[in-house]
This record gives structure tokens, sequence and C-alpha cells, in this order.
């Protein structure tokens, strides 16, 4: 919606009646699936107020909008006749239908769909098929909001209507046409105020669907620091998280030039995140400016604590310097309306971004082990699955390397369980140090490890086993300052498909070699045989 002055109408507006006493929301919906159409009628069937209008058709879409005339149109994304984004630039091409508000419904949770639908023109976006609150919901705000704005219309077209005849049929009220133009610039003021905050609050939301939408939490603070300043319009600020530890708060997003705060400061150092409430200091030398601040904020800064399910993740940093050639009042007048929006903004990301950073460390714990930090054998078993499937397309080589503690128990009955943990740990990173990127390294339970190298020959990962074997040797590891004993390990290897063609198979292939490796009297590296099996699949297979 762009923001217009309202002018002295030059020409009369088409059918100026037609909206004057309609109440009723009407719907239409586009969508080449009837099963929808169903789904949607279903939802709205118990709201009186809400009518109800099918086009199956979406080359028939511009012309039963025109005849049904709704306040609200949903249409559908991805149909077979005509393209979502070509209908939706039809709509806002055909002059009644220019204005009606229209919510998108696609199957996809796309970003990009999102954002290509936005720029086209559309006013919403909804997952189908959505819930029924929920679409009962926006279908009645954007109605409404529809209806207001068309009655807005008419009204400010009748007031100037009168206003003519009065100025017409007697001089002697020029003085109530001057209130009305007065009355005029004021609602043009509101006007614009309306419209900027609903522009604002739309590019807010699409951006908490976005944060919601992303992968990880470095994807979300890369997005944060380029939508951000359009949003609250701050030429300068930064998007500051607190770290697991609690006991310090990093810049993880920073925009503008010479941001005028610490990359990483004390969460005592910021008055926002002591009190629990936006904190705003318009004044440079005020006692009260948060101590994270440097010598480069010249101007005011407001600091908005981020929170979320009773927690504290951060705190929303922004820089104010008034417009040239604002008076005071005005300057204060502009410094507390982006106070409030800061705070709106910030409401709304920390949800978003404490969603995002529990899933984060939900898959973490899902896929690693926690003693060692390498990843756990679910995860190896669907990754060694994968690998294997990508390996028989390409005709590669994949080996997995079976590794076992010798006397592990020993060592345990010897320095102490907890010592046990340490060297777990110990080893756990010292085959995390020595895994190339493509490679897998995993712990299997108690003192067993495997490594999944991919494209690798059984003669590469025999010569890479004894590299491991003989460094393992020489590892030290210390345990409340004690320097614990040295430690060997038994290694067993199995290649795909030399030995093995499934995912079971190759384990129970590379764990029996390393079984032969501790009978063999341990400290060494063991090749599996080449099954019978497998040499028939081979032969016929050649």
């Amino acid at each position: 919606m762009n923001v217009k002055t309202i002018d002295k109408p030059t020409t009369q507006p088409a059918e100026p009646a037609r909206f004057a006493s309609q109440t009723t929301t009407m719907v239409l919906l586009v969508d080449d699936q009837a099963i929808v159409a169903q789904a949607v009628r279903s939802l709205l069937a118990d709201r009186s107020n809400i009518a109800f209008h099918y086009c199956p058709n979406p080359s028939d879409a511009v012309r039963e909008a025109n005849e049904v005339r709704p306040t609200v149109i949903l249409q559908d994304w991805v149909m077979p006749l005509v393209d979502g984004l070509d209908l939706l630039e039809l709509f806002r091409a055909n002059p009644g239908t220019a204005e009606i508000p229209i919510i998108v419904l696609s199957s996809e949770d796309n970003p990009d769909v999102k954002r290509r639908a936005f720029a086209a023109g559309a006013n919403d976006y909804l997952v189908k098929l959505p819930d029924k609150a929920e679409l009962i919901a926006r279908i009645e705000y954007h109605s409404k909001a529809y209806l207001n704005r068309v009655q807005r219309d008419e009204a400010f077209q009748s007031l100037w209507e009168s206003q003519q005849r009065l100025s017409e049929s007697n001089v002697a009220l020029i003085s109530l046409n001057q209130r009305l133009e007065e009355a005029y610039e004021k609602l043009n003021i509101a006007l614009r105020e309306t419209e900027q905050r609903a522009r604002e609050a739309s590019k807010l939301t699409e951006l908490v669907d976005v944060l919601q939408s992303c992968q990880t939490t470095a994807e979300a603070y890369d997005i944060a620091r380029t939508s951000l300043p359009k949003i609250l319009s701050f030429s300068s600020g930064a998007l500051c998280i607190t770290s697991n530890s609690r006991n310090v708060v990093e810049a993880v997003s920073v925009w503008g030039e010479a941001v005028g705060t610490e990359k990483a400061f004390l969460p005592v150092n910021c008055w926002a995140l002591r009190r629990g409430k936006t904190h705003a200091v318009k004044e440079f030398t005020s006692p009260m400016r948060c101590a994270h601040t440097v010598g480069s904020a010249i101007g005011g800064h407001i600091c908005v604590p981020l929170a979320a399910q009773g927690e504290t993740i951060g705190v929303l940093y922004l820089e104010f310097q008034p417009e040239s050639g604002t008076s005071q009042d005005q300057s204060d007048d502009q410094f507390e309306g982006v106070g409030r929006r800061a705070t709106a903004v910030g409401e709304r990301i920390s949800l978003a971004l404490a969603n995002l950073s529990l899933r984060e460390v939900l898959r973490v714990q899902s896929i690693r082990d926690p003693l060692t930090g390498l990843f756990n054998r679910r995860y190896m078993e669907e990754s060694l699955e994968r690998e294997l499937r990508r390996a028989a397309r390409n005709n590669q080589c994949v080996s997995v390397l079976m590794l076992d503690i010798d006397h592990f128990k020993r060592f345990n009955d010897t320095f102490g369980h907890q010592a046990g943990d340490t060297l777990l740990r110990a080893l756990g990173d010292f085959i995390n140090k020595r895994t190339r990127g493509q490679d897998i390294a995993c712990r299997l339970g108690g003192e067993e490890f495997a490594l999944i190298l991919s494209a690798a020959s059984t003669e590469a990962a025999q010569n890479r086993a004894e590299r491991l074997r003989e460094e393992v040797t020489h590892l030290v590891v210390k345990h409340d300052s004690e320097i614990l004993g040295t430690i060997s390990v038994s290694i067993g290897i199995a290649t795909f498909p030399q030995h093995a063609t499934t995912t079971e198979q190759l384990l129970q292939v590379a764990d029996r070699a390393l079984y032969r490796a501790k009978h063999e009297g341990r400290d060494r590296v063991v090749v599996a045989f080449l099954t019978s099996s497998v040499e028939s699949s081979t032969e016929s297979n050649r």
C-alpha cells in the first residue's frame, strides 16, 4: 500500500454506492482442485457473515471476480492452466480487483515463493490447508480492512461533495470549509502513520515467517542483518545473542558503519538486560547510557531485551539519529515512535530465534554422542546407507574401520571410570581431528568406534588404519593432573562392495574382522575375508 495524500477528486468514482451497504464478507476461491474448495467451504460453513464463491478455472477468475465482487480472494499458487504469479499480476492489473486483498494458498512453505508472492502484490500467504481459526481470522481481518478502506474513500468523496455544495450556496461557510481542510490534513497524517505501521507489520510478519523457516541460527542471523534495518529504519544497529555459558553477549548481526556497541560484552553492562525491559537513552552524555556503547555512538541508543519462554536470549541494539531540520518536540516524538517499533520487533523475533535455537540443540543431541561429540550409532547407520547408495551409483568403494580400545576394562579398573571417560573423550577428539571432511567418525558404544571412509579402497583404508593405530600409541591423556597409561587399539576393516553389499552385512563383516584382530593379539589392523556370497555376487555382475 502506497502512502497517498488525499486530493480533491477530479472524476466521479466508478459505481460509488456498490459497497455502501455491504457488510457481508465475500470470499472468492480460485483453485483447480475441487477437494480444496470443498475443504474451504466446510471450514467457512458455520460463518453466516461469510459468503463463498468457487472458481475452478483460473482463466475465468478475473471475470468472475468482477461479477461476484469479493472482499477477499483466496488464490492457489500452482495451477495447470495459469501460473499463480501471472494470475496475481492479472488481478492487480484489473481495476475491479486491483485493491482487493489476495491471500495466496500454497502447499510450499518456501521463503523464495513467499517473497515472489508478496512482491507481486499478495497481501498474505498461507500453507494449505490452514487451521480453521487462522483462515477465518485472516479472511475477516483483510475483508474488514478492505471494506473500511472503500468506505473511507466514499466518506472522503462525500465530504468533498458536501464542501463544494456548501461553498457554492453560502460564502459565509468559508470558515467551516477551512476547518474541513484541516481535518483532511490531520486525517492524511493519521492515514500515513497507519499505513506506515501496516507496512512495518507486514514486513515483520514476513521476517518472522522466514526466520521460522531457517535451518540454522547462522542463516537466521544473516537474514536479520539485511531485514531489520529496512523494518526499523535504523541506519546502524546490532543483534546480540547471549552465549550458552550465559556470561557474555555477542553481536551476531551488525549493520551500518561504525556501530557503537562492543562486539562482546557482559550482560550486566546492558541496562535492558538488567531491567528486563526496553532501555532508551536519547542524549550521548546521559549517565544512563549502557556500558557496552563506545565512542562512535554519538547519538541516542535503544536496547530491547530479547526473551522467550521465560529466558533472556539477547538484546537488540539500535542507534538513533534525529532527522535533520526537526524541532525538539518532533525529535522526541520520533524517538518515542521508534522505541515502540523496536519493542514490537523484539517481541516478535525473540520467539522465532528461540525456537530455531532449540531445534538446533535437539538436532545435535539426536545425532551426536554426548561424551565424545562424535556422531552416534543411529546417525552412522543412516549415513552408511546413504554412502553405499552413492557408491553404487558412482561405481566407487566405501570402507568401514571398526576400532576398539584394547584392555579398556583393565584401564577402568586401574584408573577409574572417570578416567575412562576422559580417555574416551580424548580418543574421540583424536579421531575427529584425523577425519577428512567427507568421512564420518562415530562412537558405537562403550570403547568401540567406527570410521566411514568415502571413496576409499581396502588398501587406502588399511594404510589409514595403520597410521591411526600407530599414532594412538603416542596419545598422551591427563586426568586430574595425572598422565594416564598408553593405549593401543585393534581395527577391523571391511569394504563395499568387495566384502559386503548392504549396510548390515558390511558392519557385521567389519565387526568380525575386529574380533579377529582381538583374537590374534590386539594392537593390529585386520582386513575382512572375502566371503563366498560376495564372490558369487561379484562374479555374476561381471
